[in-house]
C-alpha cells in the first residue's frame, strides 16, 4: 500500500499523471480524467480511471479515486504545517488503518511520504453513494451518537498509549494551533471577523489558556484521537451510519477533545445545551463497553473537568485563517464555540486550576487510567 521512493511524490497536481498512478496502483492505466478539485487545508484532486485492459468491474482495483495532498503552493508557503498534516494521513492509511476497528473511513489504496509531502489515494466516495454536510447545518442527536460511539471504539482501542508506544506519532496538532493563534490579537479584529465578546478579544490570556490545556490535559483520559471532528470531516454512508474523513490530524491527547469537538460543531447550541451530558454518558458507556476504562462523571469530579477543559479545542473557529474554511462556517462554528466557552466557562476553568508545579503534579507525563 505504500512505497519507499520519497523522490517522486509530485508538488503540483500536474504530477498526477497515468503513468505515475499505474505505478502505484499497481496496474497499467489508459488515462485518468480530472473530474473535479477540492482545495483547502489538503488538496483532493478526484480522478476517473481507465486501465489499459478496458476491465470496468474489479473489486481489487478502484475507478473512481481522490487523490490527497499539499498540491497548492500558496497553502504552502502561507500555512507551512499543512505538510506535516498530508504526511500524517498519508501515515494513518499506511500504518494506522490497517488495524482500526469500529470506525467508518474511505478505503485506502496507497500512501507515502517524502520530506515535502505526503500523498494518500483512496476512493471517491461519491461513487459509492455517500454525501456530506453543507458549509454549515445542524444534526439530530441521534446522528451524533452514531458519530461518538465511533469515536469511543477508536479511544478504547489506543486507551493509555501515547508517542511512547508508537514514536513515530509525534505531536503536530499542538503546533499548528499555536502557529494560527499567536497572532490572536490581530486575526480577532479583522474587518468581517465574527464579533467577539471583550474577554476573547484578549490574545495574550487566551494563548495562556491554549498553552496550559496543551501542557496540563490530564493522563487519565490520554488515547489516540481523530483530532478534526468538526462538521466538515464527517461523511453519510447510503445505509445511514456516518464516516469520519481527514485523518491528518491524529495524535495522542484526552479523549474529550474528540468528543466536544465534534458535539460543538454538529448541533445547535440548544441542542446542545440540551443533550450533551446524555451524549456524553452514552459516550463513557460505549467507551467501556469496547474495553476501555469505566468512569463516572457524578462521582469522578475529573471526569467534568477535563471535559470543560477540553473545549478548548474549538479555538479554531474563533481565529480559522479565511483560506483554510469558508466564512459561512467560521462564523456559525464560532458561535457556537463562544456559547459552550460561556456555557463551561472554559477560559476560567483553565487558568484558575493549580498550575502543576504548585500543585506537585507533573501534568500529562502522570498516567492513572480509569476503573477497568
Amino acid at each position: 500500500m505504500s512505497s519507499s521512493t520519497e523522490d517522486d511524490l509530485p508538488l503540483l497536481s500536474t504530477g498526477i499523471t497515468p503513468e505515475w498512478l499505474g505505478a502505484k496502483l499497481g496496474h497499467e492505466i489508459k488515462s485518468i480524467e480530472n473530474t473535479r478539485t477540492i482545495w483547502g487545508t489538503g488538496s483532493k484532486l478526484f480522478y476517473t480511471i481507465t486501465y489499459e485492459d478496458g476491465i470496468e468491474d474489479d473489486d481489487d482495483r478502484p475507478k473512481h479515486i481522490c487523490v490527497k495532498g499539499v498540491f497548492s503552493p500558496e497553502m504552502r508557503e502561507d500555512q507551512p504545517w499543512t505538510v506535516s498534516l498530508a504526511q500524517r494521513e498519508a501515515d494513518f492509511f499506511t500504518k494506522i488503518a490497517p488495524g482500526v476497528q469500529n470506525m467508518i473511513f474511505p478505503k485506502g489504496w496507497w500512501s507515502d511520504t517524502s520530506e515535502d509531502q505526503g500523498i494518500a489515494i483512496m476512493s471517491d466516495l461519491v461513487h459509492e453513494g455517500c454525501t456530506f454536510p453543507p458549509e454549515v447545518a445542524s444534526y439530530s442527536v441521534e446522528t451524533v451518537k452514531n458519530s461518538i460511539e465511533q469515536l469511543a471504539g477508536l479511544h478504547a482501542q489506543f486507551w493509555g498509549q501515547d508517542e511512547e508506544d508508537h514514536p513515530w506519532i509525534w505531536n503536530n496538532y499542538d503546533p499548528a494551533i499555536r502557529f494560527m493563534s499567536a497572532s490572536w490579537d490581530e486575526v480577532v479584529r479583522e474587518p468581517g471577523r465574527p464579533k467577539l465578546p471583550d474577554h476573547l478579544m484578549d490574545g495574550a490570556r487566551c494563548n495562556e489558556a491554549l498553552d496550559r490545556y496543551f501542557t496540563e490535559r490530564n493522563p487519565r483520559f490520554r488515547t489516540l484521537l481523530h483530532g478534526d471532528t468538526h462538521i466538515g470531516n464527517v461523511y453519510f454512508l447510503p445505509d445511514g451510519r456516518n464516516g469520519f474523513l481527514d485523518w491528518s490530524a491524529f495524535h495522542f491527547g484526552s479523549c474529550f477533545h474528540d468528543v466536544v469537538y465534534h458535539v460543538t460543531a454538529m448541533l445547535s447550541v440548544e441542542d446542545r445545551r440540551a443533550h450533551e451530558l446524555r451524549i456524553l454518558d452514552h459516550y463513557l458507556e460505549t467507551l467501556h463497553f469496547l474495553g476501555g476504562p469505566k468512569f463516572d462523571r457524578h462521582h469522578d469530579p475529573d471526569v467534568m473537568l477535563e471535559y470543560r477543559r477540553s473545549f478548548m479545542t474549538n479555538v479554531i473557529w474563533l481565529i480559522c485563517p479565511r483560506t483554510l474554511q469558508s466564512r459561512e462556517r467560521v462564523d456559525v462554528l464560532c458561535e457556537r464555540t463562544v456559547a459552550a466557552w460561556d456555557d463551561h466557562q472554559v477560559i476560567d476553568t483553565i487558568l484558575n486550576q493549580p498550575k502543576p508545579e504548585a500543585a506537585g503534579e507533573t501534568g500529562e507525563e502522570e498516567s492513572d487510567a480509569g476503573t477497568e
